[in-house]
């Protein structure tokens, strides 16, 4: 099952197989897959009908089962969908605000990159777990004294 927005349902409305399909863009044969899965149905008459809640619960459900949680000495992997160790503890620091940034290095399984987002806090914290590296601060325009 991709990652569905929960929130598309409004959960006071019932959906008909159709409508849950063309909501999510998928063919109506998925949303019956789904309703094989556990996904509540109301099959007493025709049109069957979903409620809102429980397709919404059902969504919720689902993305939480696939979630899966790196530990403090982890990042996730894209590649292998799965959280590792990166390949010889080394991790770089890449900032994205003032605040925070992603963590980056490779995997020890397939070479892919993996990564993690980490606030400028936790960095000590980090340092105590990987080789971390950190860039120097990157020189503006107007501070470098060369007009453009």
């Amino acid at each position: 099952m991709a990652n569905y927005n929960p929130n598309r349902v409004k959960i006071n409305r019932s959906y008909t197989l159709e409508e849950v399909a063309a909501l999510y863009g998928v063919h109506k044969n998925t949303v019956a897959t789904w309703v094989k899965k556990g996904l509540p149905c109301m099959t007493a008459r025709r049109p069957f009908l979903i409620l809102g809640v429980e397709l919404k619960g059902f969504i919720q459900r689902q993305r939480l089962s696939k979630k899966q949680r790196c530990k403090p000495n982890e990042l996730y992997c894209v590649r292998c969908k799965s959280p590792v160790i990166p390949l010889d503890g080394f991790v770089e620091y890449q900032p994205m605000s003032a605040t925070k940034g992603r963590l980056v290095g490779f995997c020890c399984h397939c070479d892919g990159e993996v990564g993690r987002f980490a606030a400028l806090s936790q960095l000590p914290s980090y340092a105590q777990l990987f080789d971390l590296s950190v860039p120097a601060e990157l020189e503006r325009i107007r501070d470098s004294g060369k007009s453009v």
